[in-house]
């Protein structure tokens, strides 16, 4: 549990300056093409920057997709070797057969 708390907030603070960082290219992009009269360089360093916010966050949701994917995983498993464990259901090894209608046909 402690891992995953870790890991859950590392990809929280991972995600937020992938956001922080579109914001930031998305402002000098915004300055070069309004307050600079369409200045290419900041308007390239400002996209390529909103560009890597974006691949970033994107890696961030894919990894955290593996983190539940693994999560689940492990829990489907605990379960079944629980399930596998557990004495089988039904009726107890002494029990009297159950009644037939006379007549009745039986299966071999």
């Amino acid at each position: 549990m402690r891992s995953t708390l870790f890991t859950r907030l590392v990809l929280f603070l991972v995600a937020i300056c992938g956001w922080a960082v579109i914001f930031f290219g998305g402002w000098i992009a915004w300055r070069g093409l309004f307050l600079y009269a369409r200045d290419p360089v900041l308007m390239g360093t400002g996209g390529g920057l909103a560009i890597g916010g974006l691949l970033v966050v994107a890696l961030t949701l894919a990894a955290r997709m593996q983190v539940t994917t693994a999560e689940n995983t492990t829990a489907i498993l605990e379960r079944l070797d629980r399930l596998a464990a557990a004495p089988p259901r039904g009726r107890a090894p002494g029990a009297a057969p159950r009644p037939t209608l006379p007549g009745a046909r039986r299966d071999p």
